[in-house]
């Protein structure tokens, strides 16, 4: 309750006009909705404390910066890059809200404070990859954990009955309440499907991809674990599925077998060679119709330009959508001048950094609008 008390205070300090009246209301409101709904919370907030039209827009802004960090919105962050009118505001603010308990609040030395300032995990979104320490990788997965669990769980459009789903279904309920007459009351409800995705990365483990590689792995590990119809597979100078190496072990178990395992890991690059590998001996097995294919490469290549093409339109026909990650798109002045990488640039879909936290969280917002 007290950042309750420091959020109104956050709100009078940029100008609402918010009174112990009003704090009082929201509070009241708390038996009558689910607190752990961010856009449940979000709406009786706005409806009991703002009185004014003019001070909605104050409100929105402050509400986002003082419930919000980096790790925290970024469900949100990708819903509200949608354009899809047909989604749900509830679907929306779904991230619960983040309140803390008495503890924290005496363990941060910050309970009663209503500041607003700049987080230092802010700082560790835009850092890159490879420059990240031990501590740092650490609060990365954390993140990571966040960002895959977007991906794995998107909303289709479909529904499907749940007892305490956020929508009345009308004819459930109709059907339900047939034999009561009109003293019928009972309400059956529904929510949006949750719709498993169907993934295939390949990711270079040559030399010039060493620095990140391993924290792509990581990454690719995560999405593993959560959406079971992941395929995955390393390449530098050959194709290796990785796939049954990543299933029932920690991070740091699958990371040795994978090295043990990739013996040319950290060699040269032969991207055309490996793709037509690919294409030969487990893409019928690996790809379904609907399969997005995810490569992660830096996109320097020792190979034959020529190989290369021929395979790249090999794959594209493949799959649903192609996209490429290039941790060197986030470096200042970056152009796609490599062979490999200006052999790749007409087949693919979407061609996109992956040198920091905030890469992949437009990852993920790529994503949900590629599957829409």
């Amino acid at each position: 309750m007290g950042r309750v008390v420091a959020f109104s205070r956050a709100l009078h300090s940029a100008g609402v006009d918010v009174n112990s009246g009003n704090l009082i209301d929201l509070c009241q409101s708390f038996r009558f909705i689910d607190i752990g709904r961010r856009g449940d919370f979000y709406a009786a907030a706005r409806a009991t404390l703002v009185s004014r039209f003019d001070d909605l827009e104050t409100f929105d802004r402050v509400f986002h910066a003082f419930w919000s960090s980096p790790v925290r919105t970024l469900e949100m962050e990708v819903a509200e890059d949608e354009d899809d009118q047909s989604l749900d505001v509830s679907d929306q603010l779904d991230e619960p809200v983040e309140t803390a308990t008495e503890e924290d609040e005496d363990a941060d030395g910050e309970g009663d404070s209503d500041e607003i300032g700049y987080s230092s995990e802010e700082v560790l979104m835009r850092k890159d990859l490879a420059a990240m320490n031990d501590k740092e990788i650490e609060k990365a997965r954390q993140v990571i954990a966040q960002i895959v669990d977007i991906i794995a769980n998107r909303r289709s459009r479909r529904r499907e009955p749940q007892k305490r789903g956020v929508e009345i279904d009308f004819r459930r309920t109709w059907r339900k309440n047939a034999l009561y007459g009109r003293d019928g009351v009972a309400l059956a409800r529904r929510r949006r499907r949750i719709k498993k995705t169907k993934l295939m990365l390949l990711c270079d483990v040559s030399g010039s991809m060493d620095c990140y590689s391993q924290f792509l792995i990581q990454f690719i590990y995560a999405l593993k674990r959560e959406i079971r119809d992941v395929e995955v597979g390393v390449f530098s100078t050959r194709m290796t599925p990785i796939s049954r190496l990543l299933r029932n072990k920690s991070v740091e178990e699958s990371l040795r077998e994978v090295a043990d395992t990739v013996h040319d890991w950290a060699g040269g690059t032969d991207i055309g060679g490996c793709l037509r590998e690919f294409n030969d001996r487990f893409a019928r097995e690996m790809l379904k119709a609907r399969t997005v294919m995810i490569i992660v490469s830096d996109g320097w290549d020792r190979g034959d330009a020529d190989l290369m093409r021929r395979e790249m339109e090999r794959l594209r026909r493949r799959v649903h959508k192609l996209m490429w990650l290039n941790p060197l798109l986030g470096s200042p002045g970056y152009q796609p001048l490599c062979l490999g990488m200006k052999t790749a640039l007409p087949y693919l879909d979407h061609f996109m950094a992956a040198h920091n936290l905030e890469s992949l969280v437009q990852l993920a917002k790529t994503l949900r609008s590629v599957w829409r």
